[in-house]
């Protein structure tokens, strides 16, 4: 699913208005906030040694619980379509579309967190809080670590401003890093059903991994 990043070039810093809460707590109040959220977003991938290895574009659309769409428009198109139950990931050049059960895949894929159960959170992560500053503001930052062994990523290092999600950057196990920022974010809009279905089209193959 070409994900993976972190990268932290600000100084990280303690204390918190919400200090007294632990750090799962304090990102399920934040995402508990976030009941849709529609976004263009860009990703970054470097590889070991910080060179760029590719760079991909597109829009992201989150409603919960459970429904999620993530469409890469650049340099090439796949779409991550989850609709409460199943995931879809169809690749177009392959002409090869996959289905898989949402929730064997939500402590796998970061994007698919957003749409998940913000009070479950801390069943399929470790998570620390902090703060970073810089150029005279702050934004509250949570590193999570996956306990599932087999999860695509090491870390993930979720970014907000305010209540809002700006950024997602992680780490694999082969040292690449990843870094997702949002723009034009939408948040609590009204989002069709029609964006959380998906239909193979006629003469893709299917894999059927439910």
């Amino acid at each position: 699913m070409r994900l993976t990043a972190m990268f932290l070039g600000l100084t990280l810093a303690g204390g918190s208005a919400f200090a007294a809460e632990s750090p799962a707590k304090q990102l399920n109040a934040l995402l508990g906030k976030v009941n849709s959220m529609q976004a263009v977003f860009t990703q970054n991938t470097l590889d070991p040694q910080g060179k760029p290895l590719q760079i991909l574009s597109g829009r992201m659309l989150v409603r919960r619980p459970g429904f999620f769409r993530w469409d890469t428009e650049k340099p090439f198109t796949q779409q991550i379509v989850a609709n409460g139950e199943v995931v879809w990931v169809y690749d177009p050049e392959l002409q090869q579309a996959t289905r898989q059960l949402l929730d064997r895949q939500v402590g796998n894929t970061p994007a698919l967190l957003l749409s998940g159960n913000a009070a479950q959170m801390s069943s399929s992560f470790t998570i620390s809080e902090s703060t970073v500053k810089g150029a005279g503001k702050s934004r509250k930052t949570f590193l999570l670590k996956p306990k599932d062994k087999d999860a695509l990523f090491e870390s993930l290092l979720v970014s907000f401003n305010g209540v809002q999600l700006t950024g997602m950057q992680m780490s694999d196990s082969l040292g690449q890093k990843t870094d997702i920022t949002f723009s034009q974010i939408r948040l609590n809009g009204k989002i069709a059903d029609a964006e959380f279905q998906f239909t193979p089209p006629k003469g893709v193959d299917v894999i059927n991994e439910l």
